[in-house]
């Protein structure tokens, strides 16, 4: 690699070098980051708590939480919920079976909604009271939402517009 300028002359020498010490030391807290991804020392997903909704869909909260470097952790709650295409369709009296049948072959049987709430470099000591932060602050704000007996028409709505928008975008 050849420099230009001031730094080829020799003038700035010190200050090329710095950049580069940084760089070094930066590229060496990628490499403790990307070993501690690597270590089998990452949790696996744990399901933790199952709600039933008033829609009869129901909500299954996991803690997916893992342990970064020494004491530090990512915390991470994952929510997720199954809605049945065609079961929540045949309810929609304004569904025909032609509609339902057509959503389905973009959708699937099923669909997933999923959500994830994640703080990053956590201390260990912090880790307990921070994940209840991140779940009550979830069912506190988005429960009654998720709950309401239009939600899984709506989203299922929204899902199929977006791929079948997606799809129309490719051809």
């Amino acid at each position: 690699m050849s420099l230009t300028g001031s730094f080829a002359a020799g003038k700035d020498r010190h200050a090329a070098e710095i950049p580069f010490a940084m760089a070094k030391s930066f590229a060496g807290i990628g490499n403790i980051i990307q070993t501690a991804l690597k270590k089998e020392s990452w949790m696996k997903e744990k399901l933790i708590k199952t709600m039933d909704l008033e829609n009869g869909m129901q909500l299954n909260f996991y803690d997916a939480s893992k342990k970064l470097v020494g004491d530090r952790w990512l915390i991470s709650l994952v929510v997720r919920m199954e809605i049945p295409v065609t079961d929540v369709l045949i309810k929609d009296p304004g569904q025909s079976t032609q509609s339902v049948k057509e959503i389905k072959s973009v959708l699937g049987e099923n669909l997933l909604f999923e959500q994830k709430r994640e703080r990053n470099f956590i201390d260990e000591a912090q880790k307990e009271e921070m994940f209840k932060e991140l779940y009550d602050t979830f069912v506190n704000s988005t429960f009654v939402y998720l709950s309401n007996e239009a939600f899984p028409r709506k989203y299922i709505a929204k899902k199929y517009k977006e791929a079948v928008e997606k799809g129309s975008w490719y051809h």
